[in-house]
């Protein structure tokens, strides 16, 4: 059974997998990148360590977050970072400190392999290579993110936007 941490974009429940969650924080302090993609917010610094911010509701084409008193950065796992455990189970990050600028923040949930459909045809999210399928929990439904195509590892997608 995996793990997922869970957060919301307006109404809808996004998850990635709990083994790529380095920590949770509150909004800090953004530094803007001029000329980036559209959905980099910005810099933050993390206890000396610079840190990318991507602008998940932005990089989705759902919406543009503002930042505010219930938005969130889930900092991800650098590759390196990364057990052996959630590599062997096919995660991979980044090399470099990415943050996902999100709403607020939900539980843990767990589902079987079994349980993840895949995405329905009338999304909200329109490039579904973004999502890894969706999970039926008892009172929403749970759309699983695909953490390689949103930080532009995955191969078949070509180059990075910039």
């Amino acid at each position: 059974m995996e793990q997922y941490a869970t957060f919301y974009s307006g109404e809808a429940l996004y998850g990635i997998s709990i083994l790529a969650v380095r920590e949770i924080n509150p909004h800090l302090e953004i530094t803007e990148v001029p000329l980036a993609a559209p959905y980099i917010n910005g810099l933050v610094n993390l206890r000396g360590q610079v840190v990318t911010v991507i602008d998940l509701g932005e990089k989705l084409g759902i919406e543009k977050r503002e930042t505010g008193r219930k938005t969130h950065l889930i900092i991800i796992k650098t590759n390196a970072e990364l057990s052996d455990i959630a590599r062997g189970m096919g995660i991979k990050t980044s090399d470099d400190p990415v943050g996902l600028l999100v709403g607020q923040i939900g539980d843990v949930a767990a589902a079987e392999a079994s349980d993840i459909e895949p995405p329905p045809a009338n999304m909200e999210i329109k490039d579904t290579r973004n999502v890894r399928g969706v999970v039926k929990l008892e009172d929403s439904l749970l759309t699983l993110l695909n953490l390689d195509q949103i930080l532009g590892l995955d191969p078949e997608q070509g180059p990075r936007e910039e």
